[in-house]
């Protein structure tokens, strides 16, 4: 058809007033070209004006869907705006025109035409429909609360409280998620009055009055188990333990099956020293095998005295769960100082558990805590002295043997109190309070002549064999210093005092022993002043007339040169086969010999100890998990022979520990540059060091340590098969055929 000539004659008939007879023309071309909008837009305009409604919401609606989908929104828009003014009641134009507002951001106009729709449904009882303008109302804007807020309020209306608590849900966390608590409470507040069984509601809005301190308005809204145990532990945090334990009851009167809330219950009874009600509580979990709930079991038993029953359980739970050690450590630490015994029941099985497993360290930080809480209990100290027999720990079990010697003579334990004070002594002479230790032990055994007691267990342990008359020249030895505070050390020690602290220049000197003169022999020269001897109160030189009215021992000027000469023989190097060594010369270069050579000892005692400082404080920054500065001061410590092989032990495992597996094979080599403090010991560091060699590649070194090994102790932990092992690994790399294991 020619559609100019067809235009024309419909424009005619338009101007002639034949409507009708224009539309046909117009819907010709419209039907022989669908994509003349141009012309679909005026037959729509005059089937509106010829009130023919469904023929003009049918063009327009064609019209704005292809305008939509060509992206213009607003003309689109327009044209459904131009339907809904013929057809108000248009459910399809409503959506549309919803659906383009929202395009455009006119959240406000797409909120009316969805409202208008909703309508509609619902006074044509078309409820489904309605819900489903409800929920478009809510995915509107996923993120506008307000958008919930109505689509509650549409579903509210259909009756639909569940889904209506869902978008008050939503709403709340929207508006706490962008720092609106308050007006995120009140949305969950409201789905709350909606639905009231919303456990899910209920526990977002526990928690968010939690945050906000608000414990009374939480105990309001409380609905499930969960929630009275939050408000529980709530209360707990406030002090408010009678209302705690009230919201733990109530947590398991809303679920009984609720095995947390059980638990909590039978807890706060026995924080009540209601054992009864604990036990009643936790009877219906008796059969079950989860290892959390044996441990209050566990719990159960310590706290209403039933200490191997406790045990007992606390054992196999351990050997489930090794995570329980510190609940286990802290439920001691909280029993500890009301029920001591109790307490250290509990400890003296994670100690066992901990040492079958090999963990020293953990059975120790396990006794440390608990006597922070009980510092005097004798039981966990004597337990810790015998935790800390392994070399690595000696000065930790020095510091305990201390501490339990403070408290054997603060209970008047005195046998007890003298053996670890003549240990003590032995241990560290130059500590003159293990000899006030010693002293008041002693004291309270009743023994007579306390000082001459305590004087001979000085001098044993101080003098040397062979120097018995040359001991105020010893040089003392240097104190760490390291036991903490003493006992109670106000008992007198009268006589014995200056010599149990082992002052060198309180030692008064007698006039010396004049040899017997040969009648025969020529008369002896004038004896010559020698220089003055820094030595106590020794002088060699005259000085001023004793002052009459000085109270103290006599002080006699002497010279040393025979006395030191008979005196240092017994020091002095044996004489050479060949040519026999001149004694040393009376004069003052036989004190220059001797000093010189006490200075050197001296010197090697002050490195001495310097490394044991360095070693101690290893192990304290070892034990607190300051690994780095553990390893500063275990190298200080190396440097000394004395300390080298303990020192470089340590410095591998941790090495080892790091993965630094040459660091460590280097260390075990440094180690074995000393002597062993045991055979045992020596064995052990064999077998580290060839395992270390075997994991950074090193067969064949490896092969020969574990073989070196089995020459010593031919049954040595897992030796032999480490060799056999090892031997077929370089068998298969040196046959060229089968290449590298």
């Amino acid at each position: 058809m020619d559609r100019d000539d067809t235009l024309r004659k419909a424009e005619k008939l338009l101007r002639q007033g034949r409507l009708d007879a224009a539309i046909a023309e117009y819907a010709r071309v419209a039907e022989d070209q669908p994509s003349d909008w141009t012309t679909a837009m005026v037959l729509g305009d005059l089937y509106a004006r010829a009130g023919r409604i469904e023929q003009a919401v049918g063009q327009y609606a064609r019209l704005a869907d292809h305008l939509a989908r060509e992206g213009f929104a607003s003309k689109a828009a327009a044209l459904y705006k131009k339907i809904l003014k013929i057809h108000p009641d248009d459910d399809a134009a409503l959506l549309r025109a919803a659906e383009m507002a929202s395009l455009q951001g006119l959240t406000a106009d797409a909120r009316e035409y969805l409202q208008s729709a909703f309508r509609q449904r619902l006074q044509r009882a078309d409820r489904s429909g309605a819900a489903k303008i409800a929920q478009a109302r809510a995915e509107l804007d996923p993120r506008d609360p307000m958008g919930r807020i109505d689509s509650a309020r549409m579903l509210v209306e259909l009756g639909d409280t569940t889904g209506a608590a869902v978008q008050l849900r939503a709403a709340g966390e929207i508006w706490c998620s962008v720092g609106k608590a308050t007006e995120g409470i009140e949305a969950w507040r409201q789905a709350l009055r909606v639905s009231p069984d919303d456990t899910v509601t209920s526990g977002l809005l526990v928690e968010a009055l939690l945050g906000l301190g608000d414990i009374d308005g939480v105990q309001e809204v409380a609905k499930s188990s969960a929630d009275w145990r939050a408000v529980a532990a709530g209360l707990m945090r406030a002090g408010r333990d009678a209302d705690a334990y009230r919201a733990f009851d109530l947590a398991l009167l809303a679920d009984p099956a609720d095995i947390d809330a059980r638990v909590h219950v039978a807890r706060s009874a026995l924080a009540r020293h209601d054992g009864v009600k604990a036990r009643e509580v936790l009877a219906p979990l008796a059969t079950s095998a989860d290892p959390a709930i044996q441990f209050v079991f566990a719990e159960v038993e310590f706290r209403t005295g039933e200490l191997a029953r406790g045990q007992a359980v606390l054992q196999r739970c351990l050997a489930t769960r090794d995570d329980l050690a510190g609940p286990c450590v802290d439920m001691a630490y909280s029993l500890g100082p009301d029920a001591p015994e109790t307490g250290f029941a509990i400890i003296a099985t994670v100690v066992q558990w901990a040492e079958a497993g090999g963990d020293t360290d953990l059975a120790i930080a396990a006794i440390e805590r608990f006597l922070t809480a009980v510092p005097a209990d004798v039981a966990a100290l004597e337990e810790l002295v015998r935790v800390c027999g392994h070399s690595y720990y000696e000065n930790q079990r020095y510091r305990a043997q201390v501490r339990l010697a403070d408290v054997y003579l603060a209970r008047e334990r005195w046998p007890e109190a003298r053996s670890l004070a003549e240990d003590l002594l032995a241990a560290r002479p130059d500590d003159s309070r293990h000899a006030e230790r010693l002293a008041r032990a002693l004291t309270g055994l009743g023994v007579p002549d306390v000082g001459a007691v305590v004087r001979a267990s000085v001098r044993r342990v101080t003098v040397p064999e062979g120097l018995d008359d040359f001991a105020a020249l010893l040089p003392p030895r240097l104190s760490t210093d390291e036991d903490g505070p003493t006992a109670d050390s106000s008992v007198s020690l009268s006589d014995w005092g200056a010599i149990a602290a082992a002052a060198p220049t309180a030692v008064p000197v007698g006039p010396p022993r004049m040899p017997a003169r040969d009648p025969a022999a020529p008369p002896a020269a004038p004896a010559q002043p020698s220089p003055r001897v820094g030595v106590g109160a020794i002088s060699s030189d005259t000085g001023p007339a004793p002052d009459p009215g000085r109270s103290g021992p006599d002080v006699f000027e002497i010279d040393l040169s025979g006395d030191l000469d008979e005196l240092l023989q017994p020091l002095a190097a044996p004489p050479a086969p060949t040519e026999p060594a001149l004694p040393p010369s009376a004069g003052p270069e036989g004190l220059d010999v001797y000093f010189s050579g006490l200075r050197e000892r001296t010197g090697r005692d002050l490195e001495r100890e310097s490394a044991e400082l360095a070693y101690e404080q290893a192990s304290d920054h070892y034990n607190r998990d300051e690994i780095d500065a553990a390893v500063a001061c275990l190298q200080a410590a190396a440097r000394d022979p004395s300390y080298r092989f303990r020192a470089a032990s340590m410095l591998a495992r941790i090495a080892r520990n790091r993965q630094s597996m040459e660091e460590a094979v280097e260390w075990l080599e440094r180690a074995g540059e000393s002597p062993a403090p045991t055979v045992e010991a020596s064995h052990g560091l064999l077998y580290e060091l060839g395992d270390a060699l075997e994991a950074t590649g090193e067969v064949a070194r490896a092969l020969a340590v574990f073989m070196e090994l089995r020459s010593i102790v031919p049954d040595y932990r897992d030796v032999s098969a480490r060799i056999a092992q090892l031997s077929l690994r370089l068998t298969e790399w040196s046959d060229p055929a089968k290449g590298p294991a």
